[in-house]
């Protein structure tokens, strides 16, 4: 073996600070961004910001002479289409129903201020975890009075809530049908990880039933109420910010970014005065890196209007039906676009990441629009599959459902090949079981 010395000319290419800079403002949504710029005002001098919400006010000497040279201007004022008004959440709708159906002349005024902490404390399921040492303590009632008032709540309408767990939610019901001590009750009491898993035969070997018992009950399980909260609208109203308004002008979609909120960031005309009046060296100097630095941002997110639009205007033209609603999603991957525009996938992806879009028919997740083709029929989309593979399965005969072998075939007749172990993934995706769970 010998060993020697040698000369190896090899090219290298990495990325500068500033270019993993611009790459991380190309991949922030509109709200992170806002807040990057709002971090860079309070601690760069030379941007000023002149917004009135939120934002500082404005000091007295920066007012009158030095108004400040526009730090980003274009299109028009998007504020008609997302003032960022909020509207009122109204009464908690879920604790007046329970409160109403109580005597409240049959609580002391701190059982009363207990019944309306452990209403408070509900999950958004209904279900009730909270250690009652705790609701006693914050009270000042004992633990009895508070396990008392618990146990009235879980007499209430609608029959489950206030329950510790799913187990005895369901319990609680089967109560109410009057069907404690039967078939139904021990199965959800003893076997119900089972019941939710499709382990019929495990639970009909460890309970001595025939599998056709079993289905019935678990046909019955099925009908039960889960979540008892659900439908009543708990949850607080939350709203999508779109980072991208597309339109349609002229038979043709345009996409605009939703940053007309960036005007409000300029150049503070007053430090570049001081700069070029100042003798003091040192201070020039530091004015001047922190213009470069505006300038840098400027120059970045500049480019990342570019890019973002070049996307978006990509997509709309690919997904035009989609978008008018007169067919589904086309295949379009991001290495296509990147193909197409001339950039690289990796800028495709930060351009659309986190990013909603907003167009007539509402907003949508810009990610969700890039879509694989199904197997090798490339016209053909993995949502388009599930939708097939739900309208066979939805209209199946339940005493005989198709395997995923049979499935597979009634596509092949629609003219769609996809393999047997696909469709087994897109069912599985789908939250639907297999054909034996499935057998009624």
């Amino acid at each position: 073996m010998e060993v020697g010395f040698g000369t190896l000319l090899e090219q290298k290419q990495t990325l500068s600070q500033s270019q993993i800079q611009s790459l991380e403002i190309l991949a922030m949504d509109s709200m992170e961004l806002s807040r990057m710029l709002y971090d860079e005002y309070l601690e760069n001098p030379v941007l000023d910001y002149t917004g009135t919400e939120p934002g500082p006010v404005k000091t007295q000497e920066l007012e009158g002479e030095y108004v400040g040279t526009p730090f980003y201007q274009h299109g028009e004022d998007l504020n008609e289409k997302n003032d960022g008004n909020i509207p009122d959440q109204g009464e908690d709708t879920v604790k007046t129903y329970i409160l109403w159906q109580l005597d409240r002349s049959r609580y002391s005024d701190r059982e009363w201020a207990a019944v309306e902490y452990m209403t408070d404390c509900l999950d958004d399921n209904g279900f009730f975890s909270a250690p009652l040492e705790e609701v006693a303590a914050a009270c000042g009632i004992t633990c009895g009075q508070a396990a008392r008032c618990l146990e009235d709540l879980r007499q209430l309408e609608p029959y489950g809530i206030f329950a510790q767990d799913l187990k005895h939610c369901l319990l609680k019901q089967i109560q109410v049908l009057g069907l404690e001590d039967t078939e139904l009750w021990t199965m959800v009491d003893g076997y119900l990880e089972a019941v939710a898993a499709g382990k019929i035969s495990e639970i009909s070997r460890g309970m001595r039933l025939s599998t056709a018992r079993v289905r019935k009950c678990i046909s019955q399980i099925s009908e039960l109420n889960p979540r008892p909260l659900a439908g009543f609208g708990t949850e607080k109203t939350s709203y999508i910010v779109p980072d991208i308004i597309l339109r349609k002008e002229d038979g043709e979609w345009y996409g605009e970014l939703n940053d007309s909120w960036m005007e409000n960031y300029r150049i503070n005309d007053y430090y570049l005065k001081m700069m070029k009046e100042s003798a003091e060296q040192e201070l020039v100097q530091y004015f001047r890196e922190k213009l470069e630095r505006v300038r840098f941002l400027m120059s970045s997110i500049e480019q990342r209007r570019q890019t973002i639009l070049s996307v978006v205007n990509y997509v709309a033209d690919r997904q035009k039906a989609f978008l008018e609603g007169r067919g589904p999603l086309v295949p379009m991957t991001m290495s296509d676009a990147a193909e197409s525009l001339g950039i690289h996938p990796s800028t495709v992806s930060r351009a659309v990441r986190g990013k909603y879009m907003q167009y007539p028919n509402g907003s949508i997740f810009m990610k969700s629009l890039f879509t694989a083709s199904a197997g090798k029929e490339e016209a053909v989309t993995v949502m388009e599959v599930k939708q097939c593979l739900k309208e066979l399965i939805e209209g199946e005969n339940r005493e005989k459902p198709y395997s995923d072998k049979e499935l597979s075939e009634k596509l092949e007749e629609r003219g769609i090949h996809v393999s047997r172990r696909s469709i087994a993934k897109y069912r599985e995706e789908m939250g639907i079981r297999g054909s034996f769970e499935r057998r009624r």
